[in-house]
């Protein structure tokens, strides 16, 4: 028997239907979060995670099974992170999370300045990175203006760490700062690095186009540009992205600790050449006062000191004396990096460091295949702990398992 369907009917049943999925959709969930510490001791370990559904950004907070509750911090990428407390190795623990925002004072705040956007955890700074242009002293060229780079980083006890634009020497150095030195373009050689030959330079676009602060970490996100100055007309060769995410203080305000990612991609078809050279990528400049070699120490985790140029690492600690005061920091390479663990370049006077990949050989930025590196720095006063560092490391390389799973 021929049946006749109403359409109007249809309509009906399916705006019925749909209004039910919204509805499912938009229901709170709970969620059970459970942390699996795997062969390392966890203590204040950052951990991330993702939501299966939806959760808007925000904060939020999290109860454990002894009913403790722990701040959660959620981004516009679904991603969850908080700081575990405490966790021995091969333990779990589980927490309960209903999505319900939060009002809570934010531990690491953004504050803007003129040119510069300073982090600050508790009150104290964290930070600062410059999203506007610099300002060279009269003793330097205009060709030494720019901006997206970090300065300064200061220790938990407020000591700064990174010098820039010294007039002495090395006035191409900004604290925290990305170029690339022998390269080939177009079939041309920029030099990004080295400012003065006027041949490359690096600016930045929107050097802070997000920004935000939390009670578990603060951040943002910028551009610039990779600009080739050898052509006729000047030519954007990569494009750049700096994100940074600034946790709280950790260890009772013992230690401070930032991520850097930097993504680098080609502007355009052509594809940028680094040739095999002993130092490029993302630098660290020390204060002056490591300039005196005898204020100032290195050592790696593999063992070296100065001597670990060329030599391949996982971390490398630089730090001395500055104003009579003992403080340093740590910079840590992820195993997601490029030829990791990368070689560095260790200056044999200066307090200069880099990851140097190009080391090992030339490779290239190609069109449509970022470039990706990742780097952990972490500062402290006193004396350099290296068990401490291998931990902390060990939580940035192989941070704990998490699994999620939403109630029925």
């Amino acid at each position: 028997m021929l049946r006749i369907i109403n359409i109007s009917d249809l309509v009906a049943t399916a705006f019925f239907l749909l209004l039910i999925i919204i509805g499912c959709n938009a229901k709170q969930i709970d969620y059970t979060i459970t942390v699996e510490a795997g062969t390392f001791d966890r203590q204040e370990s950052v951990v991330t995670f993702y939501f299966p559904y939806e959760v808007p950004q925000g904060m939020y907070q999290m109860e454990s099974e002894s009913g403790e509750f722990i701040d959660l911090q959620v981004n516009d990428n679904n991603q969850g992170t908080f700081i575990l407390d405490s966790l021995t190795a091969e333990s779990i623990k589980s927490y309960h999370f209903i999505q319900e925002p939060v009002v809570l004072s934010p531990q690491v705040t953004s504050h803007p300045g003129e040119n510069i956007v300073t982090f600050k955890g508790n009150g104290k700074n964290i930070l600062s990175y410059y999203y506007n242009e610099n300002n060279p002293p009269a003793t330097l060229g205009s060709e030494y203006k720019r901006g997206g780079y970090i300065h300064p980083v200061y220790s938990p006890k407020g000591v700064i760490l990174t010098n820039h634009l010294n007039s002495d020497g090395h006035s191409h150095h900004y604290g925290i700062w990305s170029a690339w030195t022998k390269t080939h373009f177009q079939g041309r050689t920029p030099d990004f690095w080295n400012v003065d030959a006027l041949t490359g330079r690096v600016d930045h676009v929107d050097s802070v186009y997000a920004d935000w602060s939390g009670s578990v970490y603060a951040g943002f996100r910028g551009l610039n540009y990779f600009i080739d100055l050898s052509s006729s007309d000047s030519v954007i060769a990569l494009n750049e992205e700096w994100e940074v995410t600034i946790y709280r203080p950790l260890q009772e305000d013992n230690y401070y600790v930032f991520d850097l990612k930097v993504t680098q991609t080609a502007n355009s078809h052509n594809k940028l050449v680094l040739p095999k050279y002993r130092y490029g990528g993302i630098g660290f400049r020390g204060h002056s006062e490591w300039s005196n070699s005898e204020n100032v120490t290195f050592l790696t985790s593999s063992g070296h000191a100065r001597d670990g140029h060329t030599k391949r690492a996982r971390w490398c600690h630089i730090g001395g004396y500055i104003n009579n005061k003992l403080a340093g920091i740590t910079i840590m390479g992820s195993p997601d990096n490029f030829r990791h663990p990368q070689p560095m370049r260790i200056h044999p006077e200066e307090p200069f460091f880099n990851f140097a990949p190009t080391q090992l050989g030339e490779f290239s930025i190609e069109p449509g295949s970022p470039y990706i590196s990742r780097y952990r720095y972490v500062t402290y006063d006193g004396e350099v702990d290296p068990e401490e560092l291998n931990r902390i490391w060990n939580d940035f390389a192989y941070p704990p398992n998490v699994t999620v799973i939403a109630a029925d």
